[in-house]
């Protein structure tokens, strides 16, 4: 079972694009710690605000060292046997950067800890 306010997201939506009309939308994320059934339909949803959207997935609890997100994109998926199409993830190789001015006001929370 899973909910999703279409409401909350037509005003969020409404307002990124005044706030930053020069930024675009380029995906969704949650908390995973991986790929869930509803992921597909939830992912259907977000073509309205970007047609081809990535998922990240971002693990709050991880087990390993390094980055903890894994990035997937939807694909159609053709089946050999003439059945009908579906529609699948596929993981994407991902890399987490940041602008000079982000990095600094890092550099200065790290420091107050």
């Amino acid at each position: 079972v899973w909910f999703l306010d279409h409401d909350y997201l037509e005003n969020m939506y409404g307002m990124f694009k005044k706030v930053n009309a020069r930024e675009r939308i380029v995906g969704w994320y949650h908390t995973g710690p991986k790929l869930h059934k509803n992921d597909i339909a939830i992912n259907e949803l977000m073509k309205r605000y970007c047609s081809n959207s990535v998922l990240v997935i971002i693990d709050v609890k991880p087990k390993d060292l390094g980055l903890p997100t894994e990035g997937y994109i939807s694909v159609e998926e053709v089946h050999d046997d003439g059945t009908p199409t579906s529609k699948t993830f596929e993981h994407v190789t991902s890399e987490i950067g940041a602008e000079e001015a982000e990095e600094v006001g890092v550099e200065h929370l790290l420091r107050d800890i």
